[in-house]
């Protein structure tokens, strides 16, 4: 087969090319420090990366349902944390009452700090965060707790995502608090909620009844005793949170490196792709002058 000129110029046209397109490659990738820029340089690479970015989208989300959560567990601990307090308050002046050296004025004076302090656990059980109210179970847009003690909520518990694979309940229904089971005679007694156990104290004060003051204090004993389990359970759940943000950032320390490995050049392999490129691009260019330059120099002969 007889080998033309347009042939011979044709293949060197090709190979130079080829070598420049080479060297300009490089030349990108090592500017823009990115060796995946398009689908064609890596299409499993690329689906990779795409379905990872998704991933990193839902970690902030997670992330912003996470601080809301840690907000909202805060409030309604500080807020069950008040109330126990309020009821310790309570619970110390029973003691203090029921000793026989007060009289029936010194008690009616008392029952006036027991009436703030009364006041005081209804504030804190219509407790908001947001615009929602903690203690309502699902019922968060109205006050749950009336001044009387009466309890509108429910017994809801809100469940959130806090990653993939975790769903926990942010709140404590305020039916649980306001409605505590305290029994005056052991299993035979009845539910006394606690609200009323304050009020009955209240009254007892008022009317020196030093026998109420005394059964007040034992309520009051078993109230504080919940109210330290539920405190209790709520510092686990915020725990549940930090240890879900802990895996968050693992996972998305994880993804980065990922996306990382597939898309960032490595300076060094660049750096020698680089030289390669170069010294392949002058190869073809001097050797595509020795096989056209005789040519060349037939046809102008």
């Amino acid at each position: 087969m007889r080998v033309s000129e347009r042939m011979k110029f044709d293949a060197t046209e090709n190979r130079v090319n080829q070598s420049r397109a080479f060297a300009l490659d490089t030349q990108d990738q090592a500017s823009s420090g990115r060796k995946l820029r398009s689908v064609s340089d890596d299409p499993s690479g690329t689906v990779r990366v795409y379905r990872n970015r998704t991933k990193l989208e839902n970690i902030n989300q997670f992330r912003r349902t996470n601080d809301y959560v840690e907000g909202f567990l805060g409030k309604t601990e500080d807020s069950l944390r008040s109330i126990s307090e309020s009821v310790m308050r309570a619970k110390e002046l029973a003691v203090q009452q029921s000793n026989g050296v007060w009289d029936a004025g010194s008690r009616k004076t008392v029952s006036h700090e027991v009436q703030q302090l009364l006041e005081q656990v209804v504030q804190l059980g219509n407790s908001t965060y947001g615009d929602r109210f903690v203690f309502g179970g699902f019922q968060t847009s109205t006050p749950p707790v009336a001044g009387d003690g009466h309890y509108a909520g429910d017994d809801g518990l809100i469940y959130v995502q806090l990653d993939e694979d975790t769903f926990r309940p942010i709140n404590i229904p305020g039916r649980r608090i306001f409605e505590i089971s305290v029994r005056d005679h052991g299993s035979n007694g009845k539910d006394v909620p606690l609200l009323k156990i304050v009020q009955d104290f209240r009254k007892s004060l008022e009317s020196n009844d030093v026998e109420g003051i005394f059964r007040s204090s034992s309520r009051l004993d078993g109230a504080l005793t919940q109210l330290a389990e539920m405190t209790a359970s709520l510092g686990a759940r915020r725990a549940a949170v930090r240890d879900a943000a802990e895996r968050l950032d693992n996972h998305e320390e994880f993804i980065l490196k990922d996306n990382v490995n597939i898309e960032a050049a490595d300076p060094v392999s660049t750096a020698l792709d680089m030289k390669r490129a170069e010294t392949a691009l002058s190869y073809t260019l001097n050797a595509s002058a020795k096989v056209l330059g005789p040519s060349l120099m037939e046809f102008l002969k």
